[in-house]
């Protein structure tokens, strides 16, 4: 009499088994629109590529329409707090840091901005997969500005790896 309700415990079990595996298999969740790329600011002055940045992603400036200042010089990075820093040239800067995966399509990091040399918390939404949105911000994100950036074909994008418009 022990056999069979041990037969009839051990295939309720395997029944269950099976039904988790399967739930747990059909339960992923969907794999996030992918920010890696070259994308055109709003303003299309700029444009950047979003890549691997060790386990992260980063933000680079590879184009801008004004790359040099009225003097035919290219523009610098005079406004950064460390003085080092100020005699870089904004384009090839690394403006976007530490993006990290927070949710369904979104990466949080940090935004520097060369215009006025301060760094602020930001995030990225894909939006589709010809646009983004980028959101930075000083403490709570209702404290900040918003962009929405549109991707830049990659075959185009190819040949302005930090090539950046000289005025003229």
């Amino acid at each position: 009499m022990a056999v069979p309700m041990l037969k009839t415990l051990l295939n309720s079990l395997l029944g269950l088994l099976t039904a988790f595996l399967v739930l747990a298999a059909t339960s992923r969740p969907a794999l996030a629109a992918d920010p890696q790329g070259v994308w055109l600011t709003e303003d299309k002055d700029a444009a950047l590529t979003i890549t691997k940045c060790n386990s992260r992603l980063c933000g680079r400036i590879i184009w801008l329409e004004s790359a040099t200042d009225r003097s035919g010089s290219p523009r610098l990075d005079q406004n950064n707090p460390d003085p080092a820093k100020q005699t870089q040239p904004i384009c090839g800067l690394v403006v976007i840091t530490g993006l990290e995966p927070s949710g369904p399509d979104r990466w949080d990091g940090s935004v520097y901005n060369p215009q006025d040399g301060k760094t602020y918390s930001g995030y990225i939404t894909v939006l589709s997969d010809t646009t983004l949105a980028l959101r930075a911000y000083i403490g709570l994100p209702i404290f900040g500005k918003s962009q929405t950036w549109t991707r830049v074909d990659s075959a185009a994008a190819s040949g302005i790896e930090y090539n950046c418009r000289r005025r003229g």
